[in-house]
């Protein structure tokens, strides 16, 4: 069994040290001033050689690069392929999920995406982390997770891979509401209230686009939005804060939390589906909305069933 991690930025050489523990693995990507090789880890400029070498790859590029490298690399993508997509958004023209995007650009069928709280620093320090891979494929998942699981790195299985997907994005962009709600020191019971609705609102998105009911409630969804909750130390949580206080220029610096709102907040009107959670940090974002003026619209809504 071998494997190539296409992208190698931090996050693809952190999954290309760990894979390279137990197989032969391979890394594509420009090579980054100043950094190494991950040992045990070939790295090659030829894209179209290295994927006819091997059967299971690794998609760790920036979303926004994603559809692109597809178009390019789609004539060697072929269907006995393996992909396994470590991309967090959706693509910014056409709004699709990393793994959405492979289906629909690609001849792979065998699909699985990687989701958590783990991020590249994680995973080069071997602090205890947690992810979690969904995939409709048992098998797949199963090597997956054989092949990354670790003493310190916990790597569990979840045959939802939508679900997985969306929880992750939206937990990183419902925490900058939490983020928001903690700058503006509205009190712990607020601040309930608002992880709450989180909650519903991602279950609610994931269901309305495909995926199945409790999935946001996993790792990938709660168990993302509580670690940011906990820790606070964090991009959304520090993009929430300049939101909360009208700094647009600072906000605006998180491009790629600000593109996963925006592209999120399309996606569900364009399939009807509520999200005002969302929709209101899409338009912080823009300046058309005002944090406190977006709390009272929170705390404000209609109540029903829970």
């Amino acid at each position: 069994m071998s494997w190539l991690v296409v992208g190698d930025g931090g996050w693809g050489r952190a999954l290309a040290r760990k894979l390279a523990q137990s197989a032969e693995t391979r890394l594509w990507g420009p090579q980054k001033i100043g950094a190494r090789t991950p040992k045990g880890v070939e790295h090659t400029i030829e894209l179209a050689d290295a994927l006819d070498r091997t059967e299971r790859v690794v998609l760790a590029v920036p979303v926004e690069h994603l559809e692109g490298l597809l178009g390019d690399a789609a004539p060697r993508l072929r269907g006995d392929h393996r992909v396994l997509t470590a991309i967090r958004g959706l693509t910014p023209r056409t709004h699709l999920r990393p793994a959405e995007a492979v289906a629909l650009r690609t001849a792979v069928r065998q699909i699985a995406v990687l989701a958590g709280g783990a991020d590249a620093d994680a995973l080069r320090d071997q602090a205890p982390a947690a992810l979690v891979v969904g995939s409709a494929f048992s098998s797949f998942a199963a090597e997956i997770q054989a092949a990354l699981t670790t003493p310190s790195l916990r790597v569990y299985t979840n045959p939802d891979p939508i679900g997985v997907e969306l929880a992750s994005l939206m937990a990183t962009v419902l925490a900058t509401a939490l983020g928001i709600a903690r700058a503006m020191k509205v009190g712990a019971a607020t601040e309930a209230t608002a992880l709450t609705r989180a909650l519903a609102e991602m279950d609610r998105v994931v269901r309305g686009l495909g995926g199945r009911a409790n999935t946001a409630y996993g790792l990938a969804g709660l168990g993302v939005l509580t670690e940011l909750a906990f820790d606070a130390d964090n991009l959304p949580f520090e993009t929430g804060a300049a939101l909360a206080g009208g700094d647009l220029e600072r906000a605006a610096e998180a491009r790629e939390l600000r593109a996963a709102a925006h592209a999120l907040a399309a996606r569900a009107a364009r399939h009807h589906i509520r999200a005002p959670m969302v929709t209101a940090i899409d338009a912080l974002f823009d300046g058309h909305l005002e944090a406190a003026e977006a709390l009272r619209g929170l705390m404000g809504r209609a109540v029903g069933e829970e």
